[in-house]
């Protein structure tokens, strides 16, 4: 199997509080030639897109490399200089290739064996006609497509990329998916070096026909933009649905603030004056990027009113940093802030030591009044139990002045979450479990919102659920494309959905973890809801 970036030191749960350092960047990695002259090539394309780059000098340790060379699977000299390279301990080692060579799954193996982690085979068309017209050599879709197989089949990590953009931006998409599983990385340079999907960004969005139903959809953080600032992250929660730490990147300052100009053009300036809009750094954990503050100013100098992290607070325990923070502009918290036992909260986070910080943070934050704190609870089978007490804690410890900002959520199948579906909180008894919450809750002087869950969680009070009031959209600023964003991970309708009016308004039915565990279960505690006369839509 294909080797992970690594740019860490060590394993995770011995990382607690270290900051890890960006190594470069897979946007702009080191981009190196084999040998002297032009290079050779089996197609016959009229003019070569990826013709030979100067050598880097600069040293591989730590670093993305691609080789980059006409067509290097034909340089007798590759395998040993990938050899020497992996010798050199880079991040992550990538070939740019046609493909065709591949075919040949000793070749492939050979390849994989050498150090090369990751290839990007160059299509020209959607089918073979298109295709060798522009490479002027029938078969060599037929050899690329092979390859690509071939590749993945040694264990390399496969990507396509259309250099001449054929067809449309979703007929190139569900080639790829075909393909390698993945979506296409984008030509030109420097894009095809990065891996798909870190040049987008999601927005969840207020409704404009449901935005005034509550004043809490307004006047909090809505429409906000999530940008990443890399996967990196110091814990490995089982209830994490992006694969945090996994991926140990940070992505470069200048990336993140382009997404940050376009951001605030989309959500700011074209969307006009509904809610307030929010820059909200996500990964990951944007804690680790060392240049966190430096962006956190850049979004307020461009013109964000709110700036949000979305942490674990590990990092915010650092002397002085979270004052850093605040002088830097940052005007919120979103604390995933699951569990405050101290043994509980170690065992979902896989790192010893957490559950103690974790109420540390809480604490601090609950006692900083220039920060807009929104608390996240995900509601788990091992924590359900301890709920009451959670808002008792909250309630006791709020120094703020103002009323606690408290969502509750089901586990959204995303991420980590298909690894661990022992998390899921039994349906049997949970919709009275979240009942007596916000009835507890709301006596404490709380208000909690429902996220990440069907409507009819807490069916007596639509008001409180995000799904009726928001959407989310994806954007894609290279390609200047946008689109509608599932909002609850994989979830579905079974047959009561079909009766129900929060179906047509924005709910998305069921995690399928419940349905994929027992049907005729999550068949039965579904509840249709009928939202009041007076609901637009």
């Amino acid at each position: 199997m294909a080797r992970r970036v690594r740019l860490a030191v060590a394993p995770a749960r011995e990382r607690v509080g270290a900051p890890i350092e960006p190594d470069g960047s897979r946007r702009h990695p080191l981009l190196l030639r084999l040998g002297e002259g032009e290079g050779r090539c089996n197609n016959g394309c009229r003019a070569c897109l990826s013709r030979p780059v100067g050598a880097s000098e600069a040293p591989a340790r730590g670093k993305h490399v691609v080789i980059r060379h006409r067509e290097a699977t034909l340089e007798p000299e590759l395998l040993a200089r990938v050899r020497a390279l992996r010798a050199e301990d880079p991040a992550s080692l990538t070939l740019l290739t046609n493909g065709r060579r591949l075919a040949y799954p000793r070749y492939a193996a050979a390849l994989a064996r050498a150090g090369v982690d990751r290839v990007i085979v160059k299509l020209f068309g959607l089918e073979a006609g298109a295709h060798d017209a522009h490479t002027r050599d029938p078969g060599s879709f037929a050899q690329a497509t092979d390859g690509i197989a071939a590749a993945r089949a040694a264990g390399l990590e496969a990507h396509v990329c259309f250099p001449t953009r054929p067809g449309d931006a979703e007929a190139r998409g569900v080639l790829a998916h075909a393909l390698t599983a993945a979506d296409p990385v984008e030509l030109p340079e420097p894009e095809v070096e990065s891996h798909p999907n870190e040049y987008r960004y999601d927005v969840v969005v207020l409704r404009e026909d449901v935005a005034h139903a509550h004043p809490h959809w307004t006047t909090s953080f809505f429409p906000m933009a999530h940008v990443n600032t890399g996967p990196v992250c110091n814990i490995r929660c089982v209830y994490c649905n992006v694969h945090g730490g996994t991926d140990q990147r940070v992505y470069d300052r200048a990336y993140i603030e382009a997404q940050i100009d376009d951001a605030f053009e989309r959500v700011a300036v074209r969307r006009g004056g509904l809610g307030v809009p929010t820059l909200d750094f996500i990964g990951g954990e944007p804690t680790l990027h060392p240049d966190l503050p430096e962006m956190i100013r850049y979004a307020r100098d461009r013109g964000f009113p709110k700036v949000f992290i979305c942490t674990n607070g590990v990092l915010l325990r650092r002397a002085g940093y979270l004052d850093r923070l605040v002088d830097a502009g940052l005007t919120g918290v979103r604390y995933s802030f699951h569990e405050h036992r101290a043994e509980v909260a170690n065992a979902l986070a896989d790192v010893k030591g957490l559950g103690e910080s974790y109420v540390e943070v809480a604490r601090l934050l609950l006692s900083t009044p220039a920060l807009h704190t929104h608390f996240f609870r995900i509601l788990l089978s091992h924590t359900l139990d301890s709920l009451p007490d959670y808002l008792r804690w909250l309630a006791a410890h709020n120094q703020t002045g103002r009323p606690i900002d408290l969502a509750f959520g089901m586990p959204s199948m995303r991420g980590r979450l298909f690894e661990n579906r022992h998390v899921y909180p039994p349906l049997d008894g949970l919709r009275e479990r979240v009942e007596e919450a916000i009835a507890l809750a709301v006596s404490l002087g709380i208000e909690p919102m429902i996220h990440h869950a069907p409507a009819c969680l807490f069916p007596d009070d639509p008001e409180r659920a995000a799904c009726l009031h928001v959407s989310t959209m994806q954007f894609d600023p290279m390609n200047d494309e946008e689109r509608v964003e599932g909002f609850e991970g994989d979830a579905r309708y079974l047959a009561p959905c079909e009766g129900c009016d929060a179906r047509g308004q924005g709910c998305a039915g069921i995690p399928s973890a419940y349905v994929d565990r027992d049907a005729a279960e999550a068949e039965a505690w579904l509840r249709p809801i009928a939202l009041p006369a007076r609901w637009p839509g």
